[in-house]
């Protein structure tokens, strides 16, 4: 009976985070400006980080949606019930979590974890790139960079047979891939 542990500290996550996620920032970025123009894009940045209240009150409560998608996604994709979910924040590395207490597939625990750069960053963004908001290009850039460490995650989880299961890591970016032994 073993597990294996598939994780990282969260203070290595964010900085690899920034290597998943900052060249999909700047390619999404790239291909608003090739449709709209630089200008616009500049325009976006001045609206989106403008006033420092406005913007602390989007991040803020953009970061409570992502780990809120985390939480129902894993309760959807995992049928899991609300209770099997737990929210916080790590203080020591100011990293605020959706934690899954339960074992999932690990198809579902995908899911989850990919979810929120799919709401927050991707959809916003490729909204952008279609209709020229510039306000929207930030924010999906700004989200999709807040979803790095989602990206790390599954790229720790890629080789991860798709019948496994697997334990979200209760303090650490990842998770445990259980033996089939340990699952109840």
């Amino acid at each position: 009976m073993s597990k294996t542990d598939l994780s990282i500290s969260m203070e290595r996550a964010t900085v690899y985070s920034l290597l998943f996620a900052l060249p999909i920032g700047f390619l999404l970025g790239w291909l608003y400006t090739l449709r709209w123009g630089f200008e616009k894009l500049r325009f976006g940045f001045d609206i989106f980080f403008g006033g420092l209240f406005d913007f602390l009150l989007v991040f803020i409560l953009g970061i409570i949606v992502h780990e809120l998608i985390h939480g129902i996604t894993w309760m959807i994709a995992g049928n899991k019930p609300f209770s099997a979910i737990k929210f916080g924040v790590l203080w020591k590395s100011l990293t605020p979590y959706a934690h899954c207490k339960e074992p999932l597939q690990v198809n579902a625990y995908r899911i989850g974890a990919a979810m929120p750069a799919i709401l927050l960053g991707l959809l916003p963004a490729v909204t952008a790139i279609l209709n020229g908001n510039g306000w929207a290009i930030v924010f999906g850039i700004v989200f999709i960079t807040a979803a790095g460490g989602d990206m790390v995650i599954l790229w720790l989880i890629r080789n991860v047979e798709k019948n496994k299961f697997v334990e979200d890591h209760p303090s650490k970016a990842g998770c445990y891939v259980l033996d089939e032994n340990l699952i109840a």
